[in-house]
């Protein structure tokens, strides 16, 4: 059996990719937290983390792209360059040819990967549903205290001798 550096490659990218999925969706559970307990400190937080992990999450696909690409090129110098239709079956018989352990761990990642995706849809998802309803929320007292405001005229500024006094 061999072992492909693209092969390895890919995966590595696939694995540094599920961590990355994973963190992403711890942080936005926490985050939910934070909304619920109205912590806006710890909202701010979390909202850095996130983008922090999505620039890194860019960069770590970005990099999957590229293994995928290495691939596909060695695939197709494998096959003697016999198309691009080829890649899918050609694929299937590279794994098979290869070290079982690399290609377990492959799978693995790629089975992982789709879960990890799936969870962090799902809590994006669940965290748009709550910002909408903290939207909603923000409306309706915005609308309640609008009602208020014939009644309560805005303050006027002091006048200027009395700010003079005053310091």
């Amino acid at each position: 059996m061999n072992t492909p550096s693209e092969i390895v490659q890919l995966t590595d990218a696939v694995e540094a990719q599920v961590r990355l999925l994973g963190e992403l969706a711890g942080d936005l559970s926490d985050c939910r937290r934070a909304y619920a307990a109205m912590d806006l400190d710890a909202i701010y937080a979390h909202v850095a983390a996130q983008t922090s992990l999505c620039d890194r999450l860019r960069q770590a696909e970005a990099s999957r792209a590229a293994a995928w690409q290495a691939v596909c090129v060695a695939l197709r110098a494998h096959s003697n360059g016999s198309g691009a239709r080829d890649v899918g079956a050609g694929l299937q018989e590279w794994i098979a040819n290869v070290d079982p352990a690399l290609a377990h761990r492959l799978r693995r990642a790629l089975t992982e990967m789709a879960l990890a995706e799936g969870q962090v849809r799902h809590l994006h998802r669940t965290h748009a549903v709550m910002l909408e309803g903290s939207r909603r929320t923000i409306d309706m007292l915005a609308n309640a205290l609008a009602m208020f405001s014939p009644m309560y005229a805005a303050p006027r500024s002091a006048p200027p001798n009395l700010e003079a006094r005053q310091s």
